[in-house]
């Protein structure tokens, strides 16, 4: 691997810009690599080839956008910082895919789906204890649907400023509940993003309790359907969003936000589950 002096720079580079490879965007290569950090302390060799691994399939998509931010990125006051990022961008602009910037962000890439991988597991251990005997009680239905719905979220790094114009026509809409939340489910749904969407969860692969795993995977199983209203995992997926921008959006001004009556919320999910509760 290429200097640790040349990486530690490229890592500095990384926390101050947040550059990082897309994760929607990464391999099965980039889950490798997460799988091995996250089996605690793994053989440094087998880290460094995992890397390279990544790095190797990531770059060559990846250079372009790469090396664009960096010629968006602030120049920092701090004179070393400053000179880091110069030499970044010469990197940025070396196709070999064991520089030192692509093969720190193919560490990065590994560490947060690491911890994408460590969060998940959390959340389907909650859920395992929330369903007991009776999956098809009405809060594990919901606890059902938001935790699929954050998993797909974390799994592909999305923020509610992807829908910010349909989250903003959702809080305002002035309709029931129920029909705010198909009207948002419709607006962001289309066939790509929700086969993508579908994809992340069923090829996600933790150590989590197995009806617990099985049930969220059950939300992404059998064709995409026409109606994205129709589709329980993307109605889930959106909502969290749609909640986590209200929240956001509370906080910062001080007052209330929602649907008219109060948020449609992931509990209006229930008559999308029940029927086929895992």
């Amino acid at each position: 691997m290429s200097t640790e002096r040349d990486m530690a720079a490229m890592r500095r580079v990384i926390a101050m810009t947040g550059l990082s490879f897309p994760r929607g965007l990464l391999g099965p290569e980039a889950m490798e690599l997460a799988i091995a950090i996250g089996a605690g302390a793994p053989e440094r060799a087998e880290v460094d080839a995992l890397i390279r691994k990544v790095a190797t399939a990531q770059w060559p998509v990846l250079q372009g956008p790469t090396a664009a931010a960096l010629a968006r990125a602030e120049r920092p006051d701090d004179a070393a910082d400053d000179r880091s990022l110069a030499v970044a961008e010469q990197f940025a602009a070396d196709a070999d895919p064991e520089n030192p910037l692509a093969l720190a962000l193919a560490e990065r890439a590994g560490l947060d789906l690491a911890a994408v991988r460590a969060r998940a597991l959390d959340r389907l251990e909650a859920l395992s204890g929330i369903q007991g005997a009776d999956p098809g009680r009405p809060e594990a239905l919901v606890a059902l649907a938001t935790t699929a719905g954050r998993t797909v979220v974390d799994l592909l790094d999305l923020d509610p400023e992807d829908f910010g114009p349909e989250i903003a026509d959702y809080a305002d809409a002035g309709t029931s509940p129920e029909a705010a939340t198909s009207r948002l489910a419709r607006a962001t749904g289309d066939d790509e993003l929700r086969a993508w969407a579908r994809e992340a969860l069923t090829t996600l692969d933790v150590p989590a309790p197995p009806l617990a795993l099985a049930s969220i995977k059950r939300l992404a199983k059998g064709p995409v359907p026409e109606d994205p209203a129709a589709d329980p995992l993307w109605t889930a997926m959106v909502i969290v969003l749609a909640e986590d921008a209200i929240d956001m959006a509370t906080a910062e001004g001080g007052a209330d936000a929602g649907v008219d009556d109060g948020d449609p919320g992931l509990a209006d999910l229930g008559d999308l589950l029940e029927d086929d509760p895992a």
